[in-house]
């Protein structure tokens, strides 16, 4: 099963070009088989200018073997609207000079029937009743006359004889066409009315299952990336909710202060005290902000000096006094948004300062990538809240909540590494210390 479904075309177009050549190959062999099991029944045209010849043949060879009291009724028998067979009564004849077609089958009929040219008479007759000429043909010592008409019309046996071959090559090919082809749109498309019924129905509800992966390439890479735009949305959905629920709960406390401290009076309400809460609310917001307009906002990306970059910022950090510090390269160019890559650093970095006393930030290159390493002596993340410490607004200390922090550190330094097409990871280090690893791609097509 795994063999044959090895070879069996992914794309759209390779599955067509299989259906196609496998339909004609089928019909090919089928007309043949039908053209070699009917042909023996199509009896050969004579040889000759005259296509009735072989008619008028048989059909005087059989009057002239029947006895003569049966010749009348053989003769009626075997008259068609083409040629008419007579026993002892002549056709009227407006006779025609003769024409090469009406000798020719004079020659071929004393030639076939071993006659003597006195034996045989043949006329060229003007038009009769139906408006079309004919050839008058007697033989006076057997009492026999024929009428042939030079043109006669088609009918469905002549028509069925000349285009039986053609008519079953055709039906052939529409009845094994026809039945593949729309087997093979709607096998193809079945993926696609999946996709979009699941669109419709994301519409109402907003974490659908994902669509089953199948059919071609083309329709699996459909699915995918419609999979991956319904998981994305799903998730910038909940960060939304995640985002009302932490600014409602954060902000709630400084509110419940400012309430009490008014009602209270005295030194709890001096203006210092109002004036931490108020500041402490205002960096809430703005972080909130801040996140969201990293999601709306991008800037144009451009080929940077990271060395250069790791390297001041590190040194602005130092020259406030923290304990920060830069190894690697003095050159590394990358193309990358300067700006946001700083500050996703930069959040790395005030990460580490916050539960250590050191930060040693170490850039080099590995298989066309820049990797940056942010390595801090804290205490680091257990293993089991890391991929959690990612998410927006999730905080490991919720009585960190104080001092004005929303946990959206990790996940906007997340999110600008994503935009880069690059990864973010977290690891501790033995025996203490946390690292945060950032890999970006050294080029990129486009950002």
């Amino acid at each position: 099963m795994k063999l044959r479904l090895r070879f069996y075309p992914r794309s759209i177009y390779g599955q067509m070009v299989m259906l196609v050549s496998l339909s004609m190959f089928i019909t090919l062999s089928i007309t043949s088989f039908l053209l070699f099991l009917f042909r023996p029944d199509i009896p050969p045209l004579p040889h000759g200018p005259w296509t009735n010849a072989l008619a008028i043949e048989t059909g005087i060879q059989a009057l002239q073997a029947a006895p003569p009291e049966n010749r009348a009724r053989i003769a009626k028998n075997i008259s068609n609207a083409d040629i008419t067979f007579v026993i002892g009564q002549p056709f009227l004849c407006r006779e025609f000079p003769p024409n090469p077609i009406t000798n020719s089958m004079k020659r071929i009929l004393v030639l076939r029937l071993n006659l003597y040219e006195r034996d045989i008479e043949t006329k060229n007759c003007a038009p009769d009743t139906r408006g079309n000429p004919f050839t008058y043909i007697s033989l006076p010592r057997d009492n026999i006359s024929v009428r042939v008409y030079d043109h006669p019309p088609l009918h469905f046996h002549h028509i069925m004889r000349l285009t039986m071959p053609l008519t079953i090559s055709l039906l052939s090919l529409l009845a094994i066409i026809l039945p593949l082809t729309f087997w093979s749109i709607w096998h193809i498309s079945r993926p696609l009315r999946n996709i979009a019924a699941s669109a419709d129905a994301f519409g109402y509800d907003i974490s659908p299952a994902p669509i089953p992966i199948q059919g071609p390439t083309e329709v699996r890479r459909l699915t995918h990336a419609f999979n991956r735009m319904q998981a994305r949305i799903a998730a910038s959905v909940d960060e939304r909710t995640r985002m009302l629920m932490a600014i409602g709960h954060d902000l709630r406390t400084p509110l419940t202060r400012l309430f009490m401290r008014l009602e209270l009076g005295g030194e709890e309400a001096s203006p210092e005290a109002m004036h931490h809460d108020l500041t402490l609310m205002k960096k809430m917001l703005n972080g909130a902000l801040y996140f969201l307009k990293e999601q709306t906002e991008a800037e144009r990306a451009e080929n940077a000096d990271l060395s250069s970059l790791l390297e001041s910022l590190c040194l602005e950090y130092s020259a406030v006094g923290q304990n920060v510090t830069y190894t690697g390269p003095s050159h590394l160019t990358c193309i990358c948004q300067a700006t946001a890559l700083e500050r996703a650093v930069s959040n790395l970095i005030e990460n580490g300062l916050k539960y250590g006393t050191h930060v040693d930030v170490h850039l080099h290159e590995e298989k066309n990538h820049a990797v940056i390493d942010v390595k801090d002596n804290g205490p680091g993340i257990p293993d089991t809240l890391q991929p959690s410490a990612l998410l927006p607004f999730y905080r490991l200390d919720p009585a960190r909540a104080s001092d004005g922090g929303l946990g959206l550190g990790l996940s906007i330094a997340d999110a600008i590494i994503a935009r880069h097409h690059g990864h973010l990871s977290l690891s501790n280090i033995q025996p203490r210390g946390f690292q945060a690893r950032i890999v970006l791609p050294l080029r990129l097509d486009r950002l």
